[in-house]
């Protein structure tokens, strides 16, 4: 009897192979089912994490709120506060700079607030330099109102115009602290002991800063001069004049103030000064006397610039007609226009020049004698209009 496998075709075979291939496959599926652990074990681990996650989270959050102030930190002060704080404004202070100021002196807790109230107010740009008398522990938007109160500001506070001689200086400065005039004159006599380079006029005239001080209560005539002083010094050394030039240019700036009302004819006196003494133009190379009526009216102690004939014939170091160059010393405490001025006078050949309108302060400079006199004749027209 033949095998059975010898009746099948090839096709058969194929099919047989087929099926138990299959057979197998179906084995090996039905042998590596899954156990109940390994068909949990994901969800398992998906707990744990979450388990995991959340426990942190309540240990973390426990230890936050143990070690750390969750409330936002009070940065401003309620007032009104009590008590009492200076605090200087200085010129060009930012609300940054003024709120720094204030939290160091305990006026205000913290600069946020501050900063914020004085960017937010139209009016914080007009708060001024100077000393202020304010409370402690203030809410930031009173300490601002303060500050924009002129009533704040403690100490005295003296504005010094230019052009001024030092005897009205004092007056003024007297007027205002209290402190005698006389005490000031007393320590005017030391001037080299503030620092003033000793000068041919023996004097501290032009020596000190026009402008707004802020004097404090206690200070003393030494005080306010070494403040004033201390002003000019920083204005020249600023300006990098030569200290052996200073006596000089505050000389030759304090006679612009006199002789000149624009600025712009404050460089114009100056040229016109150096070109005397340099003997320029139709002075021939040698030099001219200067002749000011405004270096004889110092002496004199009148503002007016005006001289009599006796006056003029005075002997003194600040008579111009009889002496030749500049006077002994300023004739009054010059201002920044005027120091530049002196600085750096604009080219010119001038020699003369006279006011001719006195109310109007127009000045004419001439390069001749005879243009001068010129201008001299419209000046006195002028003055005959007015009833001179």
């Amino acid at each position: 009897m033949a095998d059975r496998d010898d009746d099948l075709t090839l096709e058969d075979l194929v099919d047989e192979q087929a099926e138990e291939r299959r057979e197998k496959r179906r084995g090996r599926r039905r042998g590596q089912r899954r156990s109940p652990v390994t068909r949990f074990l994901p969800l398992v681990l998906v707990l744990f994490v979450v388990l995991g996650i959340g426990a942190g989270g309540v240990y973390g959050y426990n230890w936050v709120t143990s070690n750390v102030n969750l409330e936002s930190e009070e940065t401003d002060y309620p007032g009104p506060g009590s008590g009492e704080a200076l605090v200087n404004v200085e010129e060009g202070d930012t609300g940054t700079d003024i709120a720094k100021k204030l939290v160091e002196a305990d006026v205000i807790k913290s600069t946020g607030p501050f900063v914020t109230v004085f960017s937010n107010s139209p009016d914080a740009a007009n708060i001024e330099p100077g000393v202020y008398r304010l409370k402690k522990q203030m809410a930031a938007g009173d300490a601002l109102t303060m500050l924009l109160d002129p009533s704040s500001l403690a100490g005295h506070r003296v504005i010094i115009p230019e052009g001024v001689r030092t005897s009205k200086v004092w007056e003024r400065v007297s007027k205002a602290t209290g402190i005698p005039v006389e005490d000031f004159e007393k320590e005017a006599k030391d001037y080299t002991s503030f620092g003033i380079p000793k000068n041919p006029a023996n004097s501290l005239e032009g020596y000190l800063w026009p402008g707004r001080y802020d004097i404090p209560e206690d200070a003393s005539a030494r005080d306010v001069i070494a403040m004033m002083w201390g002003a000019m010094e920083e204005q020249l050394t600023e300006r990098n004049i030569p200290k052996e030039d200073w006596h000089r240019v505050l000389t030759l700036a304090s006679i612009a103030e006199k002789e000149a009302r624009d600025a712009e004819d404050y460089g114009k006196v100056v040229r016109a000064i150096e070109n005397r003494l340099a003997g320029v133009g139709e002075a021939g190379g040698k030099p001219m006397r200067l002749q000011l009526d405004s270096t004889i009216a110092y002496v004199t102690g009148r503002e007016a610039i005006s001289t009599t004939p006796e006056e003029r014939k005075a002997d003194n170091p600040y008579n111009t007609y009889l002496h030749d160059g500049l006077p002994a010393g300023p004739i009054a405490n010059p201002g920044a226009a005027t120091i530049e001025a002196a600085q750096n006078p604009p080219e010119g050949t001038w020699l003369y020049w006279v006011t001719v309108n006195t109310d109007t302060g127009e000045t004419k400079f001439a390069d001749t004698y005879a243009e001068h006199q010129k201008n001299v004749a419209q000046w006195r027209a002028w003055a005959e209009s007015k009833g001179g």
